[in-house]
C-alpha cells in the first residue's frame, strides 16, 4: 500500500525519467541531515491538539499502529540494519494493539504491582505488539 516494492511502481514515461526520490522509502525516510531543519520547525510549532476530548476521558492515541508501521516501514526498507525509532507520546495508549488503558478516567493506569500481581487489564494483549 506504500509503494515499497518494485512490483507497485509506475513505468516512467518515455523520455522522462521519475525524480529519485519520487518512490519507495525515499518518500518516508532521510538523512538526519536532510530532516534536521524540517523537523526542528515541526517540533517549535506544535500546538494543543484542536480536538476536544471530555472531561471524564483521556484522548484516543493509536501508539502501537503507529510504531509497527515504523517498524515495517524500516524492516522493509533496511533489512538486517540497525536503526532508531523515537516515540514523543503526549500519554498511553488508549486505542487498537498495544493499549495500555481505555480512554476512561476512572479506569486507572496500570502500575508494576498491578504487572507483577497479574491484575493488569491490557497487559497480556499490549506485550504481543
Amino acid at each position: 500500500m506504500l509503494g515499497l516494492s518494485s512490483q507497485n511502481r509506475a513505468a516512467p514515461r518515455p523520455g522522462q525519467p521519475l525524480p529519485p526520490q519520487s518512490f519507495g522509502a525515499s518518500r518516508f525516510l532521510l538523512p538526519v541531515s536532510q530532516v534536521e531543519f524540517q523537523f526542528t520547525g515541526i517540533l517549535e510549532g506544535l500546538t494543543r491538539d484542536p480536538w476536544p476530548v471530555a472531561n471524564d476521558k483521556r484522548a484516543l492515541r493509536c501508539t502501537g499502529v503507529a510504531l509497527s508501521v515504523a517498524v515495517g516501514l524500516l524492516e522493509t526498507t533496511y533489512p538486517n540494519t540497525g536503526a532508531r525509532m523515537m516515540l514523543f507520546a503526549g500519554g498511553p495508549a488508549t486505542e487498537g494493539p498495544g493499549m495500555v488503558v481505555s480512554n476512561e478516567l476512572k479506569e486507572p493506569i496500570r502500575s508494576h504491582h498491578d504487572i507483577d500481581r497479574d491484575t493488569a487489564k491490557h497487559y497480556k494483549r499490549s506485550i504481543k505488539v
